[in-house]
C-alpha cells in the first residue's frame, strides 16, 4: 500500500507549485530539494504546451505572409551574395508546406525542451558536484526543471506579442546590438546575444538560488559553478547556430536555453 502511494504521489502534477516558484522560489526550491522522487514533470509540460502554441503562431503568420506574397527576410539579408540571396529565396518557396511551418519547427522546440533539460541537468550536477556539492543527479534534474519556468513566461510574452502584433519577432534577445556581418565573429556573436535575455538572467538567478539550497554550497561556488555551466551551453548552441548557419546559409530557428 505504501510503495502504491508513493507511485502515484510522485507522478501527481504540481500545477500549485508554479505560482510559488515564480513569487517565492526560495520557499519552492526548499521544497524541491527535500525530494528525491522525480517532480520535474509540470514545469516541462507548461513550457512545452507554451512552446507549441508559439510554434503554430509562427507558422500562421508565415503562412499568411507567403499567401499575401509577402516574405520576411534575415535581419542581414542585404549582405548577402546575389548567389546567397536566390538561395534563400528558392528555400523559401520550397518550405511552404505544413510539414515546414508547423511540424518541422514544433518538434525542433520540443526536442530542445527535453534535450536541452537532460544536457543542462546532467552538466550543471557535474560541475557542481567538481566544487563539493552534495547534492544527487535526480535533484539537479528538478532544479533545472523548475528553474526553466522563466521560458515558459518569455513565451506567453511573445505568444502575447504574436497575438497583438501579428508580426514575427526578427532581433530576439539582444541580438539586435550585435555586429554588422553574416560571416565570422559578427554572425558568431549574433548567435549568442540572440539566446540572452532578461528571461536567461531571470533563469540563472533561480538555478543560483536552487543550488545554494540543495547543495549547501556557498554563494560564491553555486554562482560560479552555474556561470561555467550557462556559458558552456551557450557556446555550445551558439556554436551548433553557427555551423548550421555557415554550412546550411539557413536562418535557424532559436534554440532554447536551460
Amino acid at each position: 500500500m505504501t510503495d502504491i502511494s508513493y507511485a502515484q504521489q510522485s507522478k501527481r502534477l504540481k500545477f500549485a507549485w508554479v505560482p510559488e516558484m515564480l513569487l517565492h522560489p526560495r520557499r519552492c526550491f526548499q521544497r524541491v530539494a527535500s525530494l528525491t522522487n522525480p517532480v520535474w514533470l509540470t514545469p516541462l509540460l507548461i513550457l512545452s504546451f507554451a512552446v507549441l502554441i508559439n510554434m503554430f503562431l509562427v507558422g500562421r503568420i508565415k503562412s499568411q505572409a507567403a499567401i499575401m506574397g509577402e516574405i520576411t527576410f534575415p535581419p542581414d539579408f542585404e549582405y548577402y551574395t546575389p548567389e546567397q540571396q536566390a538561395q534563400y529565396m528558392q528555400a523559401i518557396q520550397s518550405t511552404q508546406g505544413p510539414v515546414f511551418v508547423y511540424v518541422l519547427p514544433s518538434i525542433t522546440a520540443l526536442l530542445g525542451v527535453w534535450f536541452g533539460w537532460l544536457i543542462l541537468g546532467g552538466m550543471l550536477h557535474l560541475v557542481i558536484t567538481l566544487f563539493g556539492g552534495r547534492g544527487s543527479t535526480a535533484i539537479s534534474m528538478n532544479i533545472v526543471a523548475w528553474s526553466s519556468l522563466p521560458l515558459a513566461v518569455r513565451e506567453a510574452v511573445q505568444i502575447i506579442y504574436l497575438l497583438i502584433t501579428h508580426k514575427l519577432i526578427i532581433n530576439p534577445g539582444l541580438s539586435g546590438f550585435s555586429l554588422i556581418g553574416d560571416s565570422g565573429l559578427p554572425l558568431f556573436l549574433t548567435r549568442i546575444l540572440t539566446l540572452i535575455d532578461i528571461y536567461l538572467l531571470w533563469q540563472i538567478v533561480l538555478l543560483i538560488l536552487g543550488v545554494r539550497i540543495s547543495t549547501g554550497l556557498n554563494p560564491a561556488k553555486a554562482t560560479v559553478g552555474v556561470m561555467i555551466t550557462v556559458l558552456i551551453i551557450l557556446l555550445l548552441q551558439s556554436g551548433l547556430s553557427y555551423l548550421g548557419s555557415v554550412l546550411g546559409n539557413l536562418n535557424i530557428t532559436r534554440p532554447f536555453f536551460f
